[in-house]
Formats: structure tokens, C-alpha cells, sequence
């Protein structure tokens, strides 16, 4: 029997009815008077409603790019057992029975709760004001930690309205944008539209080096240990390594390599689709060593690459995509001309001539 043909009478439906109506913001006062007056008897049950209503109190959304509602769409459908699942263990805990058609839409916000704990594909980053909360330290009151999980791109915006795309498996560190300073940590990879401001530069540290914003649309890829690599898509930026006071400047259609000891390789006029193809969901390697391999394996697809020590030296030219999870070690291999061993969620590549394990 569909929902909206059993019956609408009895306890169970006017359970239902309340709590709808309530994430719904439709009790009259004395209905809500009296509702909390029930949860105050109860504090297990009002500390899950108030956690669902506070984590989907609406927000201002950043308008999300077709790229994230794809990524939506799948996050959505990935979990939709997870979702009915969790709808169905929320009605338990209230005692209610799923018999109300007004229920639907506190079930889709329910539904949205679930995504938002479990943490999905895509996370928005929201406009609105901070809340009036205690920080948990007071490191975490200086800056705030925006991350991605494998495999997952997530865009948002920052206080002065530049927008950031960031990469699988990444990590940015925002610090207040307080007293004209406007600064960012990257670990991992991330694409930012600055809003130019001549009087208060925009600098993104990625490694040892300091990139700071000219007014352009540039992307940053870096990984502990490994080259920092920087492609100007617009305007110009103005790079410098470590200590160096020395400054390299980058114009739109250049990209460079910063080395780990801070050396600046410029490329002039050298950027193409691969420097962004990670934006569309793709991972490019060209001529790249191993070592940046089992990195940007280990934030898209959650892979640990081991490479015997007779091939650590061979380089890559590859493409893949999201869905590559599968075949990516017997490519990898054949590049690299030794065999594949996969053991749970570790890749290992060992040369033609060594024996396989037992």
C-alpha cells in the first residue's frame, strides 16, 4: 500500500505529524510549547532533533557548477540505502510509522542530514554568518580547514568572494582574511578565481613556495615532499621559493615547477588541457615520475603504489578517470614493464624477473 492511501488516524500519524511539522517550522506556539516541553523530558531524542534541525538550517548557498551537481547526483544515488536506512531508524526512535504523505518532504531533509554526516562526494561551503559557538581550540578560532575526501571535488567561497575548486584528498587552511592579509595553505591541489585587490595581496603557501595573486585564475598542485606546480590560466601571479626573496612572475598560458629545494622551473606559453583535466574529473600523468604517481593515487582513489626499486626511476604517461580504479595497476605495470600484484588497497609493481609472492 502506497503512503498516501494508509489510513491518516491514530497516535502513530499524529507522532509523524508533529515531528514534520516542526522541521518544517509549521507549529503554532503553544503546538511548539507544548512539543518541547516533551523533548525536555527526553534528552536523547530533543539531541538528535535539534542536531537535524541546526545541520539543515537553510543556508546561503553558493551556486553550485554543473561539475558538482553531477557529483551530487551520484553522491545521492550512491547512498540512497544508506538514507533509507537511516530514515527508518529515525522513525523508530520517535515510535512513528512511515504513513504520511507531509512526511516526504521532512524525509528528503532527513535524507539530506544523512549525506551531510556521512560526508558524500560534495560538500557546499555555505556564506552565511559564523555561529555563535565556542571554538574547539584556539587553533581552530585562527584558521579553518576546508578538506576533501578520495576521489572528491568540492568547490567554496572565501570571505573576499575568490572561489576555490579543490581537489581529491586535499586540505586548505584559511586564515582570518584580517588587517589586509589574505592567506592560504594548500596540501594537495586546488583551483583559485581570486578577486584582485592591489592593496591586500592574495598569497597561497603550497610547500616551500609562496604564490601570490597578480588578479588571475591559476591553479596549485602540491604534495609533502614533492614539486609544487603552478598553472596561470588568467591574469598573472608572482611566485617565490622559501627564503628566496627573489620573484618569479607567471602570466597567463605559463606554469612552473617548484623544486623542493626551491629551485623555480618557468615554462612560457607551455600550459594545455592537462594541467586542469583534474577539474573534469581526470587524472593526467605526463613523463611523471613515480613518486608524484603514488601520491595523486593515494588522494583520488585511495591507493597505496609500491614500485620495486629496479623501476622507481621509470616515468608515466597515462590518463584516467574516476571509474579507473580497476585497471589502473595492470596500466601502470605495463608502462612501467614489470607485473601487478594487488592486495586490498595496495598496488605493488614489481619488476618482470621477481618472483611472486606467497
Amino acid at each position: 500500500m502506497a503512503d498516501q492511501d494508509r489510513p491518516r488516524t491514530g497516535e502513530a500519524y499524529d507522532e509523524w505529524e508533529l515531528l514534520a511539522r516542526f522541521l518544517a517550522g509549521e507549529l503554532s506556539t503553544a503546538e511548539a510549547s507544548a512539543f518541547a516541553g516533551r523533548l525536555a523530558g527526553d534528552p536523547a531524542r530533543a539531541a538528535l532533533v535539534a542536531a537535524l534541525d541546526d545541520a539543515l538550517r537553510p543556508p546561503n548557498l553558493v551556486a553550485p557548477t554543473s561539475l558538482e551537481v553531477d557529483a551530487a547526483l551520484r553522491s545521492v544515488r550512491a547512498r540512497s540505502a544508506d538514507i533509507d536506512a537511516a530514515v527508518s531508524a529515525e522513525a523508530s526512535a520517535f515510535k512513528l510509522a512511515n504513513s504520511a504523505r507531509r512526511w516526504q518532504s521532512a524525509r528528503l531533509r532527513a535524507a539530506a542530514a544523512v549525506l551531510l554526516v556521512a560526508g558524500g562526494a560534495l560538500f557546499w561551503r555555505s556564506r552565511s554568518e559564523p555561529r555563535d559557538t565556542e571554538p574547539a581550540t584556539a587553533a581552530a578560532a585562527d584558521r579553518s580547514a576546508f578538506v576533501t575526501g578520495v576521489g572528491a571535488l568540492d568547490s567554496l567561497t572565501l570571505p573576499d568572494g575568490s572561489r576555490v575548486l579543490l581537489g581529491p584528498g586535499s586540505v586548505l587552511m584559511v586564515s582570518p582574511f584580517a588587517g589586509g592579509t589574505r592567506e592560504v595553505t594548500l596540501e594537495g591541489e586546488a583551483r583559485f578565481s581570486v578577486v584582485h585587490d592591489a592593496a591586500h595581496p592574495f598569497v597561497v603557501h603550497a610547500g616551500t613556495a609562496s604564490i601570490r595573486d597578480v588578479g588571475t585564475v591559476f591553479a596549485v598542485h602540491s604534495d609533502p615532499g614533492h614539486v609544487v606546480r603552478v598553472a596561470v590560466v588568467e591574469g598573472t601571479v608572482a611566485v617565490r621559493s622559501g627564503s628566496n626573496s627573489a620573484e618569479s612572475t607567471l602570466h597567463a598560458g605559463d606554469r612552473a615547477t617548484i623544486e623542493v629545494g626551491g629551485r623555480v622551473h618557468a615554462q612560457r606559453s607551455a600550459l594545455s588541457g592537462d594541467d586542469l583535466a583534474w577539474t573534469t574529473g581526470q587524472l593526467v600523468f605526463r613523463d611523471a615520475p613515480v613518486s608524484q604517481i603514488a601520491a595523486d593515487l593515494r588522494r583520488w582513489f585511495g591507493i597505496e603504489l609500491r614500485v620495486d626499486s629496479s623501476l622507481a626511476t621509470r616515468r608515466l604517461t597515462a590518463t584516467f578517470d574516476r571509474s579507473a580504479s580497476g585497471q589502473i595497476g595492470s596500466v601502470i605495470a605495463a608502462a612501467l614493464g614489470g607485473r601487478v600484484e594487488v592486495t586490498a588497497d595496495t598496488v605493488r609493481i614489481r619488476s618482470a624477473g621477481a618472483l611472486p609472492r606467497r
